[in-house]
């Protein structure tokens, strides 16, 4: 398997994976949406008001492929989402944490865009 294969199957798992947690206490709705063919992984998470019908919408993950490197563009949880990626098999030099909030000395260890 290629590593953009690799990347795609894991992003999408991850995806999958958060978007089966269903609170109960919270009538949201978990909207996974994976683009292998344009790279694009998100979780969105709709809250809904009295009637049922959406309010509004939030980015929970958004994660892009592209050039063989993992964008981590929006990690809205408590989740260290990079280190299950590294534990899934993405190499560190592949990620790139374009909106994400670690220690200088941590984010010199990853890739640049």
């Amino acid at each position: 398997m290629d590593k953009i294969e690799k990347y795609n199957k894991i992003l999408q798992s991850l995806i999958l994976k958060y978007a089966a947690y269903k609170p109960c206490y919270t009538p949201n709705e978990w909207q996974p949406i994976c683009d292998k063919e344009r790279g694009e992984y998100l979780l969105l998470k709709f809250v809904l008001g009295k009637d049922g019908e959406s309010k509004n919408k939030y980015p929970i993950f958004h994660f892009r492929l592209k050039n063989g490197k993992v964008y981590v563009e929006e990690n809205n949880t408590d989740s260290d989402i990079v280190a299950e990626m590294l534990d899934l098999g993405i190499k560190k030099q592949d990620l790139i944490l374009a909106d994400y909030s670690i220690s200088n000395q941590q984010q010199n260890d990853f890739a640049l865009a």
